[in-house]
């Protein structure tokens, strides 16, 4: 029969000796170890047929040492014998190893017995875990094994308990006892973790110092703790944690004991709060701006509306060809104001995007495609869903894409590559991904990267800031508000945008926009038909007063005009009591004293419910412009208006049908 190889645990020198002699006797190979750690190194090397192991051992004792074997795959045919002096006191700790064999210490013959009974189970193959403990003859209960016994039991249920992580170190930084929560911590199973040196399980950075360390205490004597603080924490896979290592001199060695606390949930949480706190300073900036652009906007197109109705006029009366090309030249670059201060009333929280259900991936597509023709720029545009359809403003979300891609091409120049991905994610579990403050809520992820020469980190969170730019200022130049309209456009539409510079270079812009159904009258523009020939005008600027009243009269209109909502409710009143009542209304919803327009229409229509009235601002996209038909007007006009705006007016009410 081939020799058996026997592997003696036990941290007495005479019961190594006794087991040695015994085993040998009976023409086994013996090789013995003082402690589990020992023992580990000794099945690394050669794995035995038996192993005889104590209970209580310094490092790594022999319940753990079973439990290592018992859950190791290479070691599970091992026939396992535990041998112990404390079987009598803790025979349920002894059982629960589920050994093949459990002795109890006792006189030299009764284990001699028991030791070649165990050998001869082994060889008759008779294995499963024992059900009894041979030996316990003649044996007594010692008071003082038990309470040591409940003082141990004491320690390993606070130890299990504990949310912290606990570990043991030998002066070669091998583990030689863990907690659960260091287990948890460290991700991996207790028998993978005991006798493992501890830096190896970190990464190489960490586990470089860490072995420094241990390697310069007993040279220099220096038992000071190595600590990885709150502000420089140990990162194991996703998980941040502060650990303590605290060296303790024993003999002429020395052990250490490590604290490891997890904080990751709060590193997260800090996270979480200042790119709220960003997120909140950027929109009061953009609120600053809000009131700021209300005011600018609705006195801008006052005047607007005076010099595009006096352009309209001069051209309708002027029969000089190069006048008239003149004020062609004029009315363009009026045009092009226009349409600046429209984008600059973006900023306005009276500013509600007119939404409609589009095609994503189509109105990019189309976006980027007029762009780019004439450029250089390759432009990749992948979609898992090419009937992806969102709720938004399409003129506005055009806006976004003109302004980032402008972006980019100043970036890229002639050359380059322009990446857009577009896919659906949850917002709860993209913002744990991403630690950004993104919604909750299903959710349209569009990825806007080009290949640029990205973005440095220390003003990626200026970005979106107004005025901010990297470009020298001017009328062709950065005005510093392209990010800011990007930005103040996506939280209209209750989404969220964020930009970085990632690993491969570039810069990355991330927007993300609700999937939601299109709400009742959103994106809709109804009127209730009317007409009439007789108009009321009020508007508390002199100026549009006048050209409104030109431009009506041009097409033969009789107008009576107000400088406030009480002079018009009277005008109202007076013509109504005689028979002569207005059958169109136009009212300023802003005036800067006294009643507006909102109020007086109410009156209007309090003494004739079938009075037409029309709203009128400078503030197009303010609720009253957007739903107009919910505050009883039956049309709504955005200054500044051209005499174009005025003529379908004048068909759509006073057209021959109506009279």
């Amino acid at each position: 029969m081939a020799d058996i190889h026997v592997l003696v645990v036990d941290n007495s020198p005479v019961i190594r000796r006794i087991l040695r002699y015994v085993l040998e006797g009976e023409g086994c190979l013996v090789e013995t170890a003082e402690d589990g750690l020992a023992a580990l190194d000794c099945i690394a090397r050669r794995r035995p047929d038996i192993i005889f192991t104590d209970l209580i051992m310094p490092k790594i004792d022999g319940e753990k040492l079973g439990y290592i074997i018992r859950n190791t795959p290479e070691l599970k045919d091992v026939f396992l014998v535990v041998l112990s002096g404390v079987a009598l006191e803790d025979n349920d700790t002894t059982l629960r190893i589920g050994a093949d064999v459990c002795i109890a210490k006792g006189t030299t013959t009764n284990m001699k017995d028991n030791i070649k009974t165990a050998l001869d189970r082994y060889r008759n193959n008779q294995r499963g875990a024992s059900r009894s403990i041979e030996g316990l003859e003649g044996l007594y209960p010692r008071e003082v094994t038990q309470e040591l016994l409940v003082s141990k039991r004491h320690r390993d249920v606070v130890l299990a308990r504990m949310t912290e992580g606990v570990v043991e170190l030998n002066h070669q930084g091998r583990i030689v006892m863990a907690n659960s929560a260091a287990l948890r911590l460290l991700a991996l199973p207790e028998a993978q973790v005991l006798g493992s040196v501890f830096a190896r399980l970190l990464p190489e950075k960490i586990g470089t110092r860490i072995k420094q360390w241990v390697s310069r205490i007993l040279p220099t004597g220096d038992y000071q703790p190595l600590v990885f603080t709150y502000d420089d924490p140990l990162v194991v896979g996703e998980l941040q944690m502060t650990c303590n290592l605290v060296p303790v001199p024993e003999d002429e060695v020395f052990f250490v004991i490590g604290i490891l606390q997890d904080v990751s949930r709060r590193k997260a949480l800090e996270l979480r709060q200042r790119q709220l706190e960003k997120e909140l300073q950027r929109i009061r900036k953009l609120d600053a701006m809000s009131m700021m652009a209300s005011g600018i906007a609705h006195d801008f197109n006052n005047l607007l509306t005076v010099i595009s109705g006096n352009l309209e006029m001069a051209r309708y009366v002027s029969r000089d060809d190069n006048v008239n090309r003149l004020l062609g030249e004029s009315a363009k670059a009026l045009n092009l104001t226009t349409q600046l201060i429209r984008q600059f009333t973006t900023f306005s929280d009276n500013y509600l995007p007119q939404k409609s259900q589009v095609l994503l991936p189509d109105l990019i597509r189309d976006i980027l495609s007029r762009i780019l023709d004439a450029t250089g720029i390759e432009l990749q545009v992948n979609c898992g869903e090419n009937e992806l359809a969102v709720t938004l403003d399409p003129e506005l979300i055009r806006q976004v894409f003109v302004n980032l891609t402008n972006n980019a091409l100043e970036a890229m120049g002639d050359k380059g590559q322009l990446k857009v991905g577009i896919d659906q994610v949850e917002g709860v579990e993209e913002a744990a991904r991403t630690g950004q403050p993104i919604p909750p809520g299903r959710l349209a992820r569009i990825t806007f990267h080009d290949s640029g020469p990205g973005i440095s980190a220390s003003i990626v969170d200026q970005v979106f800031d107004p005025y901010f730019s990297t470009k020298q200022k001017g009328a062709q130049k950065g005005m510093g508000l392209g990010l800011t309209i990007v930005h103040s456009i996506v939280k209209k539409h209750g989404g969220l945008v964020w930009i970085d510079a990632p690993k491969e270079g570039g810069c990355r812009v991330v927007l993300y926009f609700p999937l939601q159904n299109l709400k009742g009258g959103e994106g809709a523009v109804a009127a209730a038909p009317g007409r009439g020939r007789r108009v009321l005008v009020m508007d508390d600027e002199e100026m549009m007063r006048l050209i409104n009243r030109k431009m009506f009269e041009h097409y033969g209109c009789s107008v009576s005009v107000s400088a406030s909502g009480a002079e018009a409710v009277h005008l109202f009143r007076q013509q109504f009591e005689a028979g002569q009542s207005f059958d169109l209304c136009l009212l300023d919803l802003r005036v800067h004293e006294g009643m507006g327009g909102l109020e007086a229409a109410r009156e209007i229509l309090a003494i004739d419910p079938q009075a037409k009235v029309v709203a009128v601002s400078g503030d197009p996209g303010c609720e009253e412009m957007q739903f107009y038909n919910e505050h009883g007007f039956v049309a709504a006009m955005a200054k500044p208006f051209s005499i174009d705006a005025v003529e379908g007016m004048v068909l759509r009410f006073f057209s021959p049908d109506r009279a």
